[in-house]
């Protein structure tokens, strides 16, 4: 029975839902984690306190974007292309030799300069001593983690992105909030000591079985960074503008607002992000499955899978964005009374993110077909909009103007892509 279903879908269609399925699992539990989190924060230490947490976290993510220098994308391009063994250790070895040679410099950077400008960002110091203790194991991760998704292992590849650093950082914060230990720093502490034992985890499952190898090498690996950055640098272009972005954003916000107001629009991006869960989870095998049948010229399998996850992403999503847009006020309120009134923010979040999941994973299947410099050029323009949109609206509307400056972007950049889809290759993401 099982293979007839097989038969009748096709050997792609059926790894997605396999594949997807553990993903999708995986990822509702990491989502569940992180909502669990964000409740023990905002009703135990306040918003004020969840703004810096976000801040923090996303700092870390702008700076590990750098240090990984598009190198997990190319990674996740090369080695499910060839997925043999020495091809897969190889460039594993180089991008851990990459990345830790970039790191070492943007720490040495932070130091130099971050000292003395600290402040402008944080309220205190001890989040940029966090950032720097923090950076290489964080790049690490993404490194092994997105390894792990080219080989198509979805399981190891969703606990690692998803569940295991929230639920560490979970049960250490709850262990720690025991005590009066740097009682408004604790999110943060228990965040970096999650993130550390979550490296070592990671480090025994790749890059320990290779160290001989990876010494060996050294030499070789750190001749060839500027060649690997080079070939990385379109992804990196692209990864890195929209986290930029992010961030800007965040900044000025925090900035006009204060903390208080990032805390509650981070709080609606989280609920908002429930709709991306469906279109994320297929993502995660459907990148492999592109690069590996754009290599092998099979064009109309391509096409097929596309709109097979688009289509089933909208059916999921469809009922799951008017649930949200309908109890937005009920939903925001359960971050506790700070955060009752951004219902309407929630609103506006969710049309923009509802119009980036049912385009579909449009952005990765550019990526993986060798159009990453597309992709690049419409994400920088997007990014410049949607920063030129905060200037002008944060100021005068507070938090609604960044809702509104986000549903922008996310329209301007899935309107784009979806039309290069279509140019491109005769069709679009979605019907039949």
């Amino acid at each position: 029975m099982i293979q007839g279903i097989i038969n009748r879908l096709g050997k792609d269609q059926w790894e997605l839902i396999r594949g997807g399925s553990t993903a999708f699992i995986v990822r509702i539990l990491g989502i569940l984690l992180l909502y669990i989190l964000t409740l023990f924060i905002t009703n135990n230490f306040g918003a004020v306190v969840y703004g810096e947490f976000t801040f923090f976290q996303l700092s870390l993510k702008i700076l590990s974007i750098l240090s990984i220098a598009g190198i997990d994308a190319y990674l996740l391009r090369y080695i499910s292309e060839k997925p043999i063994k020495a091809n897969i250790q190889n460039l594993n070895n180089q991008g851990s030799v990459s990345v830790f040679v970039n790191s070492i410099i943007l720490i040495g950077l932070l130091f130099l300069i971050g000292s003395n400008f600290y402040h402008y960002f944080f309220t205190e110091r001890i989040y940029l001593i966090l950032l720097m203790i923090c950076l290489f194991p964080f790049a690490i991760i993404k490194i092994n983690t997105e390894s792990f998704r080219a080989l198509k292992k979805s399981l190891a590849y969703s606990l690692y992105e998803y569940g295991l650093i929230p639920l560490l950082t979970i049960l250490i914060l709850f262990i720690i909030h025991k005590t009066d230990f740097i009682e408004n720093h604790q999110p943060t502490i228990a965040y970096t000591a999650a993130l550390i034992f979550i490296f070592c985890l990671s480090l025994i499952q790749w890059q320990f079985p290779n160290l001989k190898t990876i010494v060996k090498n050294f030499r070789k690996h750190l001749i060839e960074i500027p060649k690997t950055n080079k070939k990385s640098f379109p992804f990196l272009i692209a990864g890195s503008i929209l986290f930029i972005g992010q961030w800007t954003i965040s900044f000025i916000l925090k900035y006009f607002e204060g903390s208080a107001a990032l805390g509650n629009f981070d709080a609606a991006l989280k609920i908002a992000y429930l709709l991306m869960i469906p279109l994320t989870a297929a993502s995660v095998i459907a990148a492999p499955i592109f690069s590996k049948r754009f290599s092998d010229t099979k064009e109309e399998n391509l096409k097929s899978i596309l709109k097979f996850i688009t289509n089933g992403v909208f059916l999921i999503t469809l009922p799951l964005s008017l649930i949200i847009f309908y109890f937005s006020s009920e939903l925001m309120a359960l971050y506790g009374p700070e955060f009752v009134e951004s219902g309407n923010i929630l609103k506006i979040i969710v049309v923009g993110i509802f119009f980036n999941a049912i385009t579909g994973p449009i952005a990765i299947f550019l990526q993986m077909t060798e159009n990453q410099s597309t992709v690049q050029n419409v994400f920088f323009i997007a990014t410049l909009l949607n920063i030129a949109l905060a200037f002008f609206l944060i100021p005068i509307y507070g938090i609604e103007g960044a809702a509104w400056a986000n549903l922008i972007f996310q329209i301007f950049v899935n309107g784009v892509l979806l039309y290069y889809v279509y140019r491109k290759f005769g069709y679009l993401s979605f019907g039949v």
